[in-house]
């Protein structure tokens, strides 16, 4: 699966957590667990781990943890969610049967799936605020369309400054249309989209398992669940 598919990917991802937003929050909550269960299933394999299936299952498992803390508890639980992932990271390693080589890069892979598992919770926080709905709608539109700019065939670079070009000018747009959220907040979420969209485009062109179809799905949807706790600190902000 080549850049220009995964860019497809990406900002399909990112459409549906907007529609997702506007629907209602167990649909959300439905959406993003679907992602995170995806995304557990290629991430493993897209950094090419000694054990892959252990690795997901763990990643899916705090996943699961972190959608059902935020929907039951409160966003600061979910630091209890993020130390207990680490544990079970290094507690896979231990059920290794098989010499446990590359150990440190499979505990830091694994571990680095579960951050971004736990990020994408975030999505779902936001509901909690004012602007709720409307931020969710800008910063996916903003994603959106910096990754559809990714699967330009065109310069690394090029691509790159227009990616995040294009999230600005989007999330700028869709802030001000929609008054909840306001141009400049906007423009700062789009901003953020655009840079990491761009960032994360020259870093997967490099990853040869990337072409493949779960690690391929995996690193288009990083972008999309990454994405959460920003989107959710954003919303703090504009809530006071």
């Amino acid at each position: 699966m080549g850049a220009s598919t995964r860019a497809v990917f990406t900002a399909l991802g990112a459409a549906t957590v907007a529609l997702a937003g506007y629907a209602s929050l167990d649909v959300l909550t439905g959406l993003v667990l679907a992602l995170c269960l995806v995304f557990a299933s290629g991430w493993p394999r897209l950094l090419s781990l000694p054990t892959a299936r252990g690795g997901s299952l763990v990643i899916a498992l705090v996943a699961l943890a972190a959608v059902v803390v935020v929907r039951v508890a409160t966003f600061g639980d979910l630091a209890v969610v993020m130390g207990l992932a680490v544990v079970a990271a290094f507690v896979h390693q231990m059920l290794r049967r098989d010499g446990r080589p590359r150990l440190v890069e499979s505990v830091a892979g694994v571990v680095s799936g579960t951050v971004v598992v736990v990020s994408a919770s975030g999505w779902l926080a936001v509901e909690e605020g004012v602007v709720s709905a409307e931020l969710v709608v800008t910063a996916a539109a903003a994603i959106a369309a910096a990754a559809a700019v990714t699967a330009l065939n065109a310069a690394t670079r090029l691509v790159a400054a227009l990616a995040t070009v294009v999230g600005g000018a989007v999330g700028l747009l869709t802030g001000a249309l929609l008054g909840d959220v306001g141009a400049v907040p906007g423009l700062l979420v789009g901003l953020a989209a655009g840079i990491l969209t761009a960032a994360l485009h020259i870093l997967f062109g490099r990853f040869p398992a990337s072409r493949r179809v779960r690690p391929a799905l995996a690193a288009a949807l990083l972008l999309v669940l990454a994405s959460g706790v920003p989107v959710f600190l954003v919303s703090r902000l504009l809530n006071g």
